[in-house]
């Protein structure tokens, strides 16, 4: 078995796709493309581009702005981006970084959310680079093994997907997730935000507490802190750019919070980032 044969079509990736969405329009399961990985330096910007399938791009390391039709999403270690067939998508590279890519054909509507971020044990990541892998290495079980991948990753993300429209507190809980994904780092007051979805900040104390088990100011400061340490793991910003990029008051405030959430202070997850692969 060759490469074209587990990608079932052959030239770029661009044609690639626009072959399966051709032969394929309507497909009753997502159906693998290619794959990819891909990396770039700090300022070395991808422009707009877009296919006529699906892309998952799971991020390995840095900090950029991915855009998707125009909306800007801030994007870290661990992030799962999907974007839907013929959406515009660019890159704005604050430091250097890197990602896998997964083209797959499926519906327009399929029930995917447009972001998403991995488990603790990167169980995704694992799944991308498997998938990257089996392109690039086919051998007479490639196919099977691909197809398994990508029901994998599907399953995955329309858990996600169904997780965040369940209940009428979920909906809320997940529109003020996403906003509190894009203001991070800026200065939230809690309140307004209640506001921005139609409930009382009492009400959405009482739906974070029902759905996450967290209050909302908690979960405002995980977010700050999952993309601080992804920062200080792939950068080499300052501390103080890393608090002002996160939303902290002051490089010790930064200091403070990591200590008391990793029981370690930034220097030491800077030294461990470092030493990864």
């Amino acid at each position: 078995m060759n490469g074209e044969t587990v990608e079932r079509f052959a030239g770029s990736a661009l044609s690639r796709a626009e072959a399966a969405a051709r032969q394929w329009p309507s497909p009753q399961r997502p159906m693998f493309v290619s794959a990819g990985a891909y990396s770039a330096r700090r300022l070395q910007h991808a422009a707009p581009h877009r296919y006529a399938v699906w892309k998952l791009a799971y991020y390995r390391s840095g900090a950029i702005d991915a855009l998707v039709d125009g909306v800007s999403y801030p994007i870290t270690a661990g992030t799962v981006l999907v974007v839907p067939p013929h959406a515009d998508h660019a890159e704005v590279a604050h430091t250097a970084y890197s990602n896998y890519f997964v083209l797959v054909n499926a519906r327009p509507d399929w029930p995917w959310p447009l972001i998403t971020t991995d488990d603790g044990a990167n169980r995704l990541g694992g799944v991308f680079a498997a998938l990257v892998r089996e392109k690039s290495a086919p051998d007479e079980h490639a196919l099977a093994m691909v197809d398994a991948l990508v029901q994998q990753v599907d399953i995955a993300l329309r858990r996600d997907h169904a997780r965040r429209h369940d209940s009428a507190a979920r909906t809320i809980v997940n529109a003020v997730d996403q906003l509190l994904e894009e203001r991070y780092a800026e200065q939230v007051r809690l309140d307004a935000v209640a506001r921005d979805v139609g409930v009382s900040g009492s009400t959405l104390r009482a739906y974070f507490a029902a759905e996450l088990g967290m209050s909302p100011q908690a979960r405002l400061l995980e977010i700050r802190l999952r993309h601080a340490v992804a920062l200080l793991r792939t950068s080499d910003l300052t501390l103080a750019s890393v608090a002002e990029r996160c939303g902290y008051h002051s490089a010790s405030h930064l200091s403070r919070h990591v200590k008391a959430a990793l029981s370690s202070t930034p220097g030491e997850i800077r030294r461990r980032g470092h030493l990864l692969p």
